[in-house]
C-alpha cells in the first residue's frame, strides 16, 4: 500500500508490520482518528501517548508524498493471536479538555493561538488572519474546541466567511472554506452507492429575529424574513440575543442568507479515494435520484459543490483506497 507507519516510544522509533485494513476518519472541525492493527513482538514497545506518523507515496494524487497524519495513541487493544489494534488522534483531540475562559477584543486567529499556547499544542504559520474582532466572551466549563467553534460561528455570522480548523501533520491550522476546495467530481460511476436527503426540518429558518437589551430597559430588535418561503414552508423562526458590539442588521441578514435554504445532504459509499479530502473540503457532486422534488441543477438532482462533513478513508490490502463521505450544502 506504500504506507509508512512510525511509532515513537521515548527515543525509539518502530515501523511495525500492519495487518488488515487501515481507516482514517476526518470530520469537519473535529479530531482526525486513524485505526490500524499491528503484529506484536518482543522488540516493539507501544504505550498510550506515543506518537504515530503516517506517510504514503502511492496514493492518489500520484507523484507526491502524502503526510497522512501525525497522531497520539489513545487506545491499544492486544489480541490473543499476537495482534494489537491501535487508535490514535491528531492534536485536536487535546482541545476536548474543558476550562473556563474570559477574553475580549480578539479575532478568531488571536484566540486560537492563545488556546494553543495554553494547551501546549503546536501551531504554525497555517493559521489565516480572520480580522473580525470578537467582543467580550465568558466561556464557563466548555471544551476548548467548543470555544473555538463559537468563535468560528461568530466570525461567520458577522463576516459571511467560514473557517475550518484542522491539523496539518502536527501543527494546528485554520483556513477559509475556499482553501479546502478539492478538484475532484463525485458522480455515479465513481461511487458504489449513495443516498440523498432534502429537508427543512433541522437548522432551516425563513425568519431571523435578533435582539439586544439596552441600559434604559428597552429592547432593540432586528428582523429579517423571506415572505415567499414563509408562504411555502410556514414560519420557521430563530431568535437570539446580541452582544453590544455586534451589528444586528448585518448579522440578521447574514444568518437569513445562510439558514433560509433547503438542507441537502448526501451519503456516498465506496468513492475513489483522494488523500486531499478532509472534513470541511469542498468537492463537486453530480448525482441524480429517481424522484422529482420540484427542482433540478442543470438537469441533475445535484450539480454543485458540497461540503464534506465527514470522510472515512479506507485502505485495503493491495493498495485499494476508497472513501465514505457525508456531504451537505450545495451552495457557494
Amino acid at each position: 500500500m506504500g504506507f509508512c507507519i512510525r511509532i515513537q516510544h521515548n527515543d525509539q522509533i518502530f515501523e511495525p508490520v500492519t495487518t488488515g485494513d487501515i481507516t482514517l476518519t476526518r470530520e469537519k472541525n473535529k479530531p482526525a482518528v486513524i485505526e490500524f492493527t499491528i503484529m506484536a513482538d518482543d522488540i516493539i514497545t507501544v504505550e498510550a501517548g506515543n506518537t504515530v506518523s503516517v506517510t504514503a507515496d502511492d496514493l492518489y494524487p500520484r507523484g507526491e508524498t502524502h503526510f497522512v497524519i501525525f497522531a497520539y495513541i489513545f487506545k491499544i487493544i492486544p489480541k490473543k493471536n499476537g495482534e494489537a489494534t491501535i487508535t490514535a488522534y491528531d492534536q485536536i483531540r487535546y482541545l476536548l479538555n474543558t476550562d473556563a475562559y474570559t477574553y475580549a477584543d480578539k479575532t478568531l486567529t488571536q484566540f486560537l493561538r492563545m488556546v494553543c499556547s495554553d494547551c501546549m499544542i503546536k501551531s504554525g504559520d497555517d493559521i489565516m488572519e480572520t480580522f473580525y474582532v470578537i467582543p467580550s466572551r465568558v466561556e464557563d466549563n466548555q471544551s476548548y474546541l467548543d470555544m473555538i467553534l463559537t468563535a468560528i460561528k461568530l466570525t461567520k455570522e458577522n463576516t459571511g466567511v467560514e473557517y475550518i480548523l484542522w491539523d496539518n501533520f502536527g501543527e494546528i491550522a485554520l483556513h477559509d472554506v475556499a482553501f479546502h476546495t478539492v478538484p475532484i467530481r463525485i458522480q455515479a460511476d465513481t461511487a458504489q452507492d449513495y443516498t440523498f436527503t432534502l429537508s427543512i426540518d433541522d437548522d432551516v429558518y425563513n425568519q431571523v429575529k435578533l435582539y439586544r437589551e439596552k441600559e434604559d430597559g428597552s429592547r432593540e430588535v432586528f428582523v429579517k424574513s423571506d415572505g415567499i418561503n414563509i408562504a411555502k414552508w410556514g414560519l420557521l423562526q430563530t431568535c437570539e440575543s446580541l452582544n453590544d458590539d455586534e451589528n444586528g442588521d448585518a448579522k440578521a441578514e447574514t444568518t437569513l442568507n445562510e439558514k433560509n435554504k433547503k438542507k441537502r445532504t448526501i451519503s456516498v459509499s465506496g468513492a475513489f479515494g483522494d488523500m486531499r479530502v478532509r472534513g470541511g473540503s469542498l468537492v463537486y457532486v453530480m448525482l441524480d435520484v429517481p424522484l422529482n422534488m420540484g427542482f433540478s441543477m442543470n438537469g441533475h438532482t445535484m450539480d454543485n459543490y458540497m461540503t464534506v462533513d465527514r470522510v472515512v478513508h479506507n485502505f485495503k490490502a493491495g493498495g485499494f483506497h476508497t472513501m465514505d463521505l457525508e456531504l451537505s450544502g450545495g451552495y457557494l
